[in-house]
């Protein structure tokens, strides 16, 4: 039964959650689409798909609560998604798992290496292979993968975060390669540097409760969901003579740190 009655383009956001996941669903839903939510969490999920629908209207927004890890679950939810609302225009991969306190790898567990990398990396995997036979048969379609600082760089304590997102990249790279002469555009974002989300923003802000003048130039220090789903609206609607394959969104803060240390190896006789 279709939920679409008015053949909107559908997007698929699969990691919804107060973020960059909300965010881009809201913002292709005040364009226009009809937006499938893919997460595990079905509270999360319904606050998310309400607030759509009322500022959108009824349909403009259905969840479907998906363990991303599991291939059999994400299959059913793309197929739901496809009877309910159509085939999937574009494909946000933003599903993310990591650690907060850093481990080495000798205190990394094997269940966890796994677990990360399947949500980091097989979910997409899984997620694309639904996607695309819809995508070849109409010529065109849109897949983008949320990469981070983790997929170009391997840093101390983050050895079941970065393997996944490292092979994340490499996934968007090979779609890129055998799909894009048939209409199809990948994209890696690469999210460089915290996101104001409410995990991430809200432990920035209460860290920095006395430091006012950082408070007031947030932007300088923190990336706004709502400013990243601009740059996948970017994406989406690129000419095709100027697809981005890769886009690095680096936060200022750290980039001028990193200009620092290089001046300071510069100066060593």
């Amino acid at each position: 039964m279709s939920l679409n009655p008015d053949k909107k383009p559908v997007l698929a956001v699969v990691g919804v959650g107060p973020g960059i996941g909300e965010a881009v669903a809201r913002h292709f839903a005040a364009k226009g689409f009809a937006v499938a939510l893919i997460a595990r969490t079905e509270d999360k999920l319904r606050r998310i798909r309400d607030a759509i629908t009322d500022a959108h209207g009824p349909g403009a927004a259905r969840h479907y609560a998906t363990d991303v890890r599991d291939e059999a679950q994400v299959t059913q939810a793309f197929a739901s998604v496809r009877r309910e609302l159509g085939p999937v225009n574009v494909l946000v991969y933003n599903a993310g798992s990591r650690r907060i306190r850093r481990q080495t790898i000798l205190e990394t567990s094997t269940d966890e290496f796994e677990s990360f990398t399947r949500v980091n990396m097989f979910g997409a995997f899984f997620a694309a292979r639904c996607v695309l036979p819809d995508m070849l048969a109409a010529g065109a379609g849109t897949v983008i993968f949320t990469g981070a600082t983790g997929s170009v760089r391997g840093s101390t304590g983050l050895s079941s975060f970065s393997p996944g997102k490292f092979g994340l990249r490499a996934l968007s790279q090979i779609i890129a390669r055998e799909f894009q002469a048939k209409g199809i555009h990948a994209a890696h974002v690469i999210v460089d540097g915290p996101v104001d989300s409410d995990v991430i923003g809200g432990y920035v802000r209460k860290h920095w409760a006395n430091e006012p003048d950082k408070l007031k130039e947030i932007d300088r220090y923190l990336m706004r969901p709502g400013d990243i789903a601009e740059l996948y609206w970017f994406l989406h609607q690129q000419p095709r003579s100027t697809w981005t394959q890769e886009l690095d969104k680096e936060e200022e803060e750290e980039e001028e740190e990193e200009k620092k240390k290089t001046k300071k190896k510069e100066k060593k006789p």
